[in-house]
């Protein structure tokens, strides 16, 4: 642990050697800075014994960063892993994960965990979900304004990945606990293609200032028989749990381009900011941070939610599509929201006014906001086409600067 001053240099630097002889691991997963100045800390210990099982661990620290006490949950017949802590009804929340994964390839049993924490570290209360249903990843915490809790996790499936031995697979997933930790509602967040993917994650998730619901953020990887694709996910949640809207950005940059929104806050006007990261899985720079501010629908284009709806597109026929294009002249990037009544891949491309095609990309995704760079376009007239199956099916037009 490392404290710094307003400046950015460190007061001082704390060292926590293994609990136990030839531990694995101490990973820290959190930190709380509490109203005395000290500071709770929640990691996942790795314990040395026959099992190796892993377990969540709480420390107090005091204002210079001392070790005051240090307590350990969990049980040896499952891994405990840690995510994170926050204040909660005078005392604190935990939340983790419970598996089965450390002994077992197959049958797995995967638990989300909460659980209450005093300030002296005493265990006060636990929620667990269900036993015969697979959640965990949990990733995000907050308690709710009518007492409850509001948890960000994921829904699994588990997969026969060879003879005896499986893997699993996770959708985004959400559900509120009430002020006694009974499971009030539940919520997938998910995409439009049947297959689901390990690395789907919701990363962050708050309860909206005006009381109209919740807001959760973080990755959703789709995938064909063909490729992969990595988007970044925000979605609105009511009160009740029902999923009003969801958004999905790609930034197009580089080759195979992975997204990933890592945090999220609501803006004083009552949209989003996120911040992540795109990844180029083929040339230099290989990653680049990512900051966006969208609208309190999640528009980057204005008016998308004029034309977005969180029903499952319809299948055959002639599908209709949605073009918007922001902004128009464009400058360095060109924002464009697209949306299609049917699910399918849909390529674009960038033709002058002779033309000549100077950009192609595509997208899997039956509603998208793509950021499309095009600082290297000459200034002029140009058409975006929107095609599927070789067939146009939309055109936008729009002026470089």
């Amino acid at each position: 642990m490392i404290k710094y001053d307003s400046s950015g240099d460190s007061l001082f630097t704390k060292l926590f050697p293994n609990y136990y002889n030839d531990t694995l691991f101490i990973r820290g997963e959190d930190i709380l800075t509490l109203e005395d100045g000290g500071f709770l800390i929640l990691s996942t210990d790795s314990k040395p014994d026959e099992i190796k099982h892993t377990e969540i661990r709480v420390s107090r620290l005091d204002n210079l960063g001392n070790l005051e006490w240090s307590k350990i949950f969990g049980i040896s017949s499952t891994n405990d892993i840690a995510k994170c802590i926050i204040p909660y009804r005078g005392a604190f929340a935990v939340s983790g994960s419970r598996n089965n994964s450390h002994i077992a390839v197959q049958n797995y049993i995967f638990r989300d965990f909460v659980m209450g924490v005093s300030a002296s570290g005493e265990k006060l209360w636990e929620y667990l979900s269900p036993i015969n249903e697979l959640h965990s990843f949990v990733s995000g915490l907050v308690e709710a304004s009518d007492g409850g809790l509001f948890v960000v996790s994921g829904n699994g499936v588990e997969v026969p990945a060879g003879p005896g031995f499986s893997q699993m697979r996770w959708h985004n997933y959400a559900f509120k606990l009430d002020s006694n930790r009974q499971v009030e509602w539940g919520i997938l967040i998910r995409d439009s293609l049947p297959a689901i993917s390990p690395n789907n994650q919701l990363t962050s998730g708050i309860e909206l200032q005006d009381g109209s619901g919740y807001a959760v953020a973080g990755n959703l990887i789709a995938r064909t028989p063909e490729n992969w694709f990595f988007s970044g996910v925000l979605a609105k949640i009511s009160p009740e749990g029902e999923l009003l809207w969801k958004r999905y950005y790609q930034h197009i940059a580089g080759q195979g381009p992975s997204h990933y929104i890592n945090d999220l806050a609501q803006a004083p006007d009552g949209g989003f900011i996120m911040v992540g990261e795109v990844r180029d899985t083929v040339n230099a720079p290989r990653q680049q941070g990512w900051l966006l501010k969208v609208d309190e629908y999640g528009c980057l284009v204005p008016g998308c939610e004029l034309v977005n709806s969180v029903e499952e597109p319809q299948t055959g026929g002639d599908a209709k599509v949605n073009l918007l294009l922001y902004p128009n002249p464009v400058g360095e990037q060109l924002q464009l929201y697209f949306s299609a009544e049917e699910s399918a891949e849909y390529a674009f491309r960038i033709l002058d006014a002779q033309g000549r095609e100077w950009r192609r990309f595509s997208t899997h995704l039956s509603e998208v906001t793509l950021l499309v760079e095009l600082g290297e376009l000459p200034g002029g007239v140009y058409y975006l086409q929107c095609l599927r199956n070789g067939k146009v099916v939309g055109v936008e037009g729009f002026v470089k600067r």
